[in-house]
This record gives structure tokens, C-alpha cells and sequence, in this order.
């Protein structure tokens, strides 16, 4: 719309002002001029014609539709609700929530609550998460297509996405020692134990979280001789309480009948939940 246009607009809205805000009684103004007159404003309006509230895209300006709100609705942090059984594979670009998705990863009888997101790179494929939302267990798909076939170096199912939580830190050897974790244990599916032998070697030993009683034992090699150390720690965990209930050595060398005692213990320097 030019500038004249526009002044013309302006002329004709500053005209009706006076009915508008009633200063000046409607009925000196005659009805098929006024209507005229707001005909005019009408047409002169952004976006007016033949593409009247055309949805905005990306070559063109236009108006926003619901969807387009939802999508600014999402970048505010805020998903979209989808209900149960969408095929996720068939899913726009997007946040979403709901539940027994088909294709995901969960099994078909899990009915848990989990959050989408859905990001695609344009004629390459699609990225997908999966977040559980009641244990945060965390999975992720790639689906893409280049050259050499689809998912040529990705693989082609879902992967468990692990995530850890270090719960306690520190050294203990001593049998009644006591500790509390950050955290109670229920909530993690596995746990590793670093270990610390008497030469300085470390080793991670994973167990699951089942029970409350760990037993975790590690091997170590001489270097002057041929032999070898048995070591076992033991761990009593209940929730996020815990305490050294043994802590034994054994050696095997060369030349011997068979085990013996060793005076050398482990140390226990870090206990780490995995959510997967």
C-alpha cells in the first residue's frame, strides 16, 4: 500500500473519530457513507484481497495459524499433547508428551508418560529422543539416508542412553565402616564400584542394584613373579545408608600349595548410579 493510500486511510479514520468516541451523534452521519468509509479502512488493512489471513511460510508473510502457535508454544519450552498409540516415525518436527507411542522404544504394555523430540535435517532424516518421564530413562534414534543407504553408519534400532550419578566419593578399606550416598539405590538400575588395589591399579566392577548386599571383587597380577591377588570387598546398601561388612585378600604364587591370606586390602574410592 503506497503512502497516499495510507493518508487516505488516515483521513477517512480520523473522520469517524468523532462518532466513534460520541462526540458527534451517528445519525448526522449518512449510513451509506459511513460504511463506505469503513469499507475503505477494511480493504486498506495489512494482508487484505484475495490473501486475506494467508498462513505465513517461509517465502511469503502472512498470518499465523494454531499450528504455527503451537510450534512458538514449544520453543517456549512448552509440549504438545498427542495421546496414546501416534506412530512415532510419522511425527512433524517438534516437543511432544504422551503415551504407548508405536515404533518407540518402550514395550507395547508400558503405559509410562514420555516426552518427544523430534529435529529434522531436511532431505537427510530425522534425530528422535525419548525421555521416561517417571525414571528418566533416556533413549535415542537416528534415522538417516545418505548416499551409501539409510542408516548406513547409524544404527537401525534404539539405543539406551546412559546417565550417571556419582553417589559417594572418597576411600574406606576398614570392615564397620559406615557412609551415606547421595542417593538411595532404588532408583538406579546398575551401580559401579571403583576399586583401588594395593599397587595403585583401579578398577570399575558394575553390579546390578538388586538386593541390598554387593560383592565385588577384582584380580591382580604380579609383575616380579608369576601369582596373582584376589581381592573382594563387600557392601551392605540399604536406600542411601551403607557400610563395609568385609574386606579380604588373597595371594597365589608360584611354588605355593594353593591361596593364602594376603595383608593387602582394597580400597573402595567411588560408587556410581546408571539410570538405563
Amino acid at each position: 500500500m503506497t503512502d497516499t493510500a495510507n493518508e487516505s486511510v488516515h483521513e477517512v479514520i480520523a473522520s469517524l473519530n468523532p462518532y466513534i468516541e460520541g462526540n458527534q451523534s451517528i445519525t448526522k452521519l449518512d449510513l451509506t457513507e459511513a460504511v463506505q468509509k469503513l469499507a475503505t479502512v477494511l480493504d486498506a488493512h495489512i494482508g487484505s484481497g484475495v490473501n486475506a489471513h494467508t498462513p505465513v511460510s517461509r517465502y511469503q508473510a502472512g498470518f499465523m495459524t494454531r499450528d504455527l502457535w503451537l510450534k512458538f508454544y514449544e520453543i517456549a519450552g512448552k509440549r504438545t499433547y498427542n495421546g496414546s498409540g501416534q506412530d512415532i516415525m510419522a511425527l512433524e518436527p517438534g516437543k511432544y508428551y504422551g503415551l504407548k507411542y508405536k515404533n518407540g522404544p518402550l514395550a507395547a504394555d508400558d503405559d509410562a508418560i514420555v516426552t518427544v523430540d523430534v529435529s529434522e535435517i531436511e532431505g537427510m532424516g530425522k534425530q528422535i529422543s525419548v525421555i521416561k518421564s517417571y525414571t528418566g530413562q533416556t533413549y535415542f534414534y537416528t534415522e538417516h539416508t545418505n548416499g551409501a543407504g539409510t542408516n548406513y553408519n547409524a544404527p537401525s534400532v534404539w539405543t539406551a542412553i546412559p546417565r550417571l550419578a556419582t553417589l559417594w566419593e572418597g576411600s574406606m578399606t576398614t570392615v564397620g565402616t559406615n557412609f551415606t550416598l547421595a542417593d538411595k539405590i532404588g532408583k538406579y538400575t546398575r551401580l559401579i564400584f571403583t576399586i583401588n588395589t594395593n599397587n595403585g591399579a583401579v578398577y570399575d566392577v558394575t553390579t546390578p542394584a538388586v538386593g541390598n548386599t554387593f560383592k565385588i571383587n577384582t584380580v591382580q597380577h604380579q609383575n616380579s613373579h608369576l601369582g596373582m591377588n584376589n581381592f573382594e570387598v563387600t557392601l551392605r546398601i540399604d536406600g542411601d545408608s551403607g557400610s563395609v561388612t568385609k574386606n579380604v585378600s588373597d595371594a597365589y604364587n608360584e611354588g605355593t600349595a594353593g591361596p593364602v591370606v594376603a595383608s593387602n586390602l582394597a580400597s573402595i574410592r567411588k560408587i556410581v548410579g546408571v539410570v538405563q
